[in-house]
């Protein structure tokens, strides 16, 4: 599944490039969607990878974190060395920081991840002190929110799939039909926020329980993958093709743009299982597979340099240079670390037998 990954990675950068003359599926429904592929590779790899839940839980916080962490470093570089940033800036932490219940909530926030999405809830007043606010503004020259606060914005939905993994070891244990009753239970919890006094917004995207059902979508994908591998890898080459064209040129179709959603939640649940059959084999596909996590956490800074300096070309510079950064975080950080974590996982399963 490696170039839906990067696509729907390439959608978020798109979607969050505001000079950007033509955009993928919205950013918003490709985060949501890699909750769907994060789901199939849960289940995947609890189904015979991990004995021990602790290191499942482990080996998930070096797969994020060494990477969050060096992004966290090149932000602060960016922030107050080149006070370059897409979404905020060195007066924007000077307030927060100000005040110590502020300073304190976004420090943990910062480092732990766990939360962010609540963030967006919240604005910061002119003395630093924060404010519930459920209406779902915007930031404007009145208005700070939170997340503002944040050197990796973007890294809420790591919150969303730290959450989910807490979990993951118990849902795959559970049968079909009891994922499928929580994957109703949380829709029905997302459709049932419109009778809510908040931001429609807020509620079906930044709150666990109105997201989970899309993570039990992967696992219910996972679930038909013995019957797709008695099928030709033929049929994942096709779909593969047809669903990097959705992601790419759903908005020109003249499908309502809340329709879309829909549409690419459907379509990766069912493609998922036969793009791993397809591509399980295929080094180069993992290759840059493993490139969107890198992508989706270094676009924002490179798109806040972008932004303050204004090079020629600056949509191809903001693409390559997102690029080029991920590829060097995926040599030097994740790919390191990764054949650590996968030496954990053989001692383990060796030490078993």
């Amino acid at each position: 599944m490696g170039l839906l990954r990067v696509a729907l990675a390439m959608a978020v950068l798109l979607g969050h490039l505001p000079i950007a003359s033509y955009q993928f599926v919205h950013a918003a429904t490709a985060v949501q969607a890699f909750y769907i592929v994060s789901g199939f590779y849960m289940a995947l790899v609890l189904e015979g990878k991990y004995k021990r839940v602790s290191l499942f839980y482990s080996n998930r916080l070096l797969r994020l974190m060494p990477t969050y962490f060096v992004m966290m470093a090149i932000a602060a570089v960016a922030l107050w060395g080149l006070n370059a940033s897409a979404t905020g800036s060195p007066e924007i932490f000077a307030t927060a920081l100000a005040n110590p219940t502020t300073a304190l909530v976004m420090a943990f926030e910062n480092v732990a991840i766990v939360g962010q999405e609540m963030l967006f809830w919240v604005t910061i007043g002119p003395d630093g002190s924060l404010a519930v606010d459920p209406s779902g503004k915007l930031p404007n020259e009145t208005t700070t929110l939170a997340w503002q606060a944040l050197l990796v914005p973007q890294a809420w939905s790591l919150s969303m799939e730290l959450m989910f993994y807490a979990l993951a070891p118990l849902l795959a244990r559970w049968s079909w039909r009891s994922l499928l009753a929580i994957a109703c239970l949380s829709l029905a919890l997302r459709f049932g926020g419109a009778a809510l006094p908040v931001d429609y917004g807020l509620w079906a995207g930044r709150l666990f329980p109105t997201v989970l059902y899309l993570f039990v979508l992967g696992m219910l994908a996972h679930r038909a993958l013995p019957f797709v591998a008695r099928l030709p890898k033929a049929f994942g080459w096709i779909l593969n093709a047809a669903v990097l064209a959705m992601v790419i040129a759903l908005p020109l179709s003249g499908v309502p743009g809340p329709m879309q959603k829909w549409i690419v939640f459907a379509a990766v649940t069912i493609v998922a299982p036969f793009l791993f059959h397809a591509f399980k084999d295929y080094a180069l596909d993992r290759w840059i597979g493993d490139l969107s996590y890198p992508l989706y956490l270094c676009h924002l800074v490179v798109i806040g340099l972008v932004l303050t300096f204004e090079p020629p070309f600056a949509v191809w510079v903001a693409i390559g240079g997102a690029l080029a950064l991920s590829a060097a975080l995926l040599i030097l950080v994740d790919h390191p670390v990764d054949r650590w974590r996968q030496r954990r996982a053989f001692r383990d399963a060796t030490a078993r037998i």
